[in-house]
């Protein structure tokens, strides 16, 4: 009798299927992910550049930010914060040249960039990219 009730259990059981109880909540993503960092370092020269980024929509959105790069060598950074309704244009700027276009960065990462103006121009070139927090590959 008691072998008979277990194994109805147990068949009433499967064919219920798999329990439909509430999920186990979700963690939610860490700033790390929800962020980026971009650091611009200017190459000494003759004229002034500036580092400016804004997030472009469908609407106008906060976070736009205009950097001058001085002292010349020092890191200028900036903490990019995810969006989903617009995404990030980042440029380095002088007088007399075409702006230098920076890729939007991966989010949860650091990248570097180098800025330079010579007589060829404006340029830019990554220097590095590292995660962003303690963690180490």
């Amino acid at each position: 009798m008691i072998t008979s009730a277990i194994t109805t259990l147990t068949l009433v059981a499967l064919l219920a299927g798999p329990q439909s109880g509430p999920k186990p909540p979700t963690a939610p993503a860490s700033d790390n992910d929800r962020s980026a960092v971009v650091c611009v370092r200017a190459v000494q020269g003759p004229r002034p550049l500036t580092y400016s980024g804004e997030l472009v929509g469908k609407r106008p959105q906060p976070g736009a930010f205009k950097l001058p790069l001085q002292p010349a060598g020092k890191d200028i950074c900036q903490t990019l914060l995810r969006s989903k309704v617009a995404e990030w244009r980042l440029e380095v700027t002088t007088s007399g040249f075409t702006a230098c276009s920076l890729p939007a960065p991966q989010f949860g990462k650091r990248v570097y960039y180098r800025a330079k103006a010579s007589a060829r121009g404006l340029s830019c070139e990554p220097i590095g990219t590292y995660p962003i927090g303690n963690w180490k590959p």
